[in-house]
């Protein structure tokens, strides 16, 4: 009894340090930008029409989207919560809490695992990315809990003398969900093919039936999108023009995967790399460790798809490789453990130094509400929203769009609802517009217009109203 309730305390303060990392000073530090703009106004979308979409976001190296069921998972929290700005936010911490509380009640019979567990929900934690991500929430946030869920349910079926059945299809809508969240989790999916192969490969068609089963099922929104519209993604994806990936060459991948999933350099990496190898090696000498080669197997696998895939890296891709090397970390022999936490603990703390995770924003939520509001007690008629900002080269300024229809505002949207709207609002972030000389995509497609007014909201936030002359 003594053990169960450290196990509980443990799992506990986890989680209380999670909450932590995720939440402290959100308010001043939440950068309310672009992509959580686009989430929340699509769910917004979704409860003013009552119509759910049947896309998901769209992805940055192929012309194809998400999954909806994203937005599903969302749609909920922003509702209770009553259009919360933060509700993506307590959609992925109770995702994650109740990901880890529900993975030690169904491995209470394996202490082992329980232990990995622990161990990987502390290293999700405290890793760079994983702090960075769960503060900014969008798709690749959800990835790693369902990789998890993966991965414990086949370890487990396949340790089983008589497994169920049900194990395996944990495992198998765990990797697809994982993939319809986020396509950067596609090496991993066929990792665990592979894996599977290996070990049973008289249960491998039944696994391969569960994974096709449960693609179908969380991908069904695009299903009935691509058959309303003639498969329009498909051709786009396999005729339409490439999104550029740039620096899409090996040395290029090799270095983004060292910088975003180890936060160090290569030959760092590399070193830590040769330690892990050298255990694998050590493990099969003497006594062997089961949990310990599947791991291994699955992130080397998973980290060698990755570095041959065809596009560039970004720190988003990194979320098929990460859990695995947490859980092949977790099955380490203690005291490599305790060598790999002195590694971790000093590039991380590096990171954390370097990134000033509770950083106040440039506009903090509450200056963005406010600025959205003031404009649109004034505002009667129908507008577009553009961007333009010192900060970044976005321009459709998906954040304000939302903002100011919660605030109010009748907004189109100058891509689908041309036509429909005779102003346009350019939103300046710490930038000038000029008449005329100032350029980009939705101005064109707004068409010839001249400035009528200005809205000030403060000394880097002003609002350009622009009218159409033709």
């Amino acid at each position: 009894m003594f053990k169960i309730r450290n196990l509980y305390l443990a799992a506990f303060a986890l989680i209380l340090i999670f909450l932590f990392t995720r939440l402290y000073k959100i308010e001043t530090s939440l950068l309310f930008f672009n992509d959580i703009g686009r989430d929340f106004l699509t769910l917004f979308k979704w409860q003013e029409t009552g119509k759910p979409p049947l896309l998901g976001p769209q992805t940055s190296a192929l012309p194809f989207n998400q999954s909806a069921i994203y937005f599903y998972l969302l749609y909920p929290f922003y509702l209770i919560t009553g259009h919360s700005p933060y509700a993506s936010l307590i959609a992925y911490a109770s995702f994650y809490i109740i990901s880890f509380i529900t993975g030690l009640y169904f491995l209470r019979k394996y202490p082992r695992l329980e232990k990995s567990l622990l161990l990987v929900f502390l290293l999700i934690i405290v890793h760079p990315q994983y702090i960075i991500q769960g503060r900014f929430i969008w798709n690749p946030s959800f990835v790693t809990p369902c990789i998890l869920v993966a991965f414990y349910s086949l370890i487990v079926y396949l340790e089983q003398k008589n497994p169920k059945k049900i194990l395996l299809i944990a495992s198998a809508f765990g990797i697809s969900l994982a993939t319809a969240f986020s396509y950067s989790a596609v090496p991993t999916l066929i990792a665990f093919v592979v894996l599977m192969l290996y070990r049973k490969p008289k249960k491998t068609l039944q696994y391969y039936l569960y994974i096709a089963i449960s693609l179908l099922m969380t991908n069904l929104p695009t299903i009935v999108f691509e058959l309303r519209h003639n498969f329009l993604l498909s051709k786009m994806m396999l005729f339409g023009d490439k999104i550029d990936q740039g620096k899409n060459f090996l040395s290029a991948r090799i270095s983004s995967l060292s910088e975003f999933t180890f936060a160090t350099t290569w030959p760092w990496v590399l070193l830590y790399l040769v330690f892990i190898i050298l255990f694998f090696y050590f493990n099969r000498v003497k006594k062997r460790n089961n949990f310990f080669e599947n791991s291994f197997f699955l992130f080397f696998f998973t980290l060698a798809l990755t570095i041959l895939m065809p596009i560039s890296i970004h720190s988003h891709y990194v979320f098929g490789v990460l859990p695995l090397l947490f859980l092949t970390v977790s099955f380490l022999r203690i005291k490599y453990i305790y060598l790999s936490a002195i590694f971790f603990y000093i590039i991380f703390i590096k990171a954390a130094l370097r990134e000033n995770y509770f950083a106040p924003a440039r506009h903090n939520l509450a200056e963005l509400q406010s600025c959205a509001k003031s404009f649109c007690e004034q505002q009667e008629k129908p507008l577009y929203i553009g961007n333009q900002s010192s900060h970044h080269p976005y321009h459709n300024a998906m954040e304000f769009q939302y903002l100011m229809s919660e605030a109010g505002c009748e907004v189109r949207d100058i891509n689908t609802e041309n036509g429909q709207a005779t102003e346009m609002a350019v939103v300046l972030d710490d930038d000038v517009y000029e008449h005329g000389k100032t350029s980009y995509n939705e101005l064109t497609l707004f068409g010839e217009s001249k400035e009528k007014t200005r809205f000030v909201c403060s000394d880097s936030l002003e609002v350009v109203i622009l009218e159409k002359t033709k």
